[in-house]
């Protein structure tokens, strides 16, 4: 997003940048002002990951740019999700398209946002190790559906595909 040295934000603001426009000064902030910094910030990434039996993933940043030993799977990602998604602020600020933070507008990365019925956001990713990337949470008729597109190269496209199949083919009883 481009914040300046002494600009003044909250922790909501941020919250917005990262997960709104995936911005990485807004990771690094966040991460600094941790007590005890951005190493603390990184070992209580690791300690939720392992509360949450997250077996296949492993933080060595606050961003997720690529970094030897920095991973997770898809699986880990969608129950990751899952779990964030139950803390009403964070699924508020992965379904909101457009905000204002610090006089910057911000424009959800995630095209599918108002876009394909049912999609209430989640997190965009991309690194050029790990490629296109896309957490989606998709709800129609009563029926959430939290679905992960690791190593894409048209994530949204992709994703768009998956919820149609799914939505066409799976019948909940």
């Amino acid at each position: 997003v481009g914040f300046k040295l002494g600009e003044t934000l909250t922790v909501e603001q941020l919250l917005y940048a990262l997960l709104v426009q995936s911005a990485n000064d807004a990771a690094e902030i966040l991460a600094e002002n941790f007590p005890g910094g951005r190493p603390a910030f990184i070992t209580a990434m690791n300690a939720k990951a392992a509360q949450l039996s997250l077996l296949h993933t492993h933080f060595i940043n606050p961003t997720g740019v690529d970094e030897s030993g920095h991973y997770s799977s898809a699986a880990d990602l969608a129950r990751l999700a899952g779990t964030a998604l139950k803390d009403p602020e964070f699924a508020r600020i992965v379904s909101t398209e457009n905000t204002i933070v610090s006089n910057r507008v911000l424009t959800n990365v995630n095209e599918l946002l108002g876009k394909v019925p049912g999609v209430l956001g989640v997190k965009t990713g991309f690194t050029d190790g790990a490629g296109q990337s896309l957490v989606t949470l998709v709800n129609r008729d009563g029926h959430p559906v939290i679905m992960v597109v690791l190593g894409s190269l048209d994530r949204f496209g992709d994703s768009e595909k998956l919820i149609t199949w799914i939505y066409t083919n799976f019948h909940w009883e």
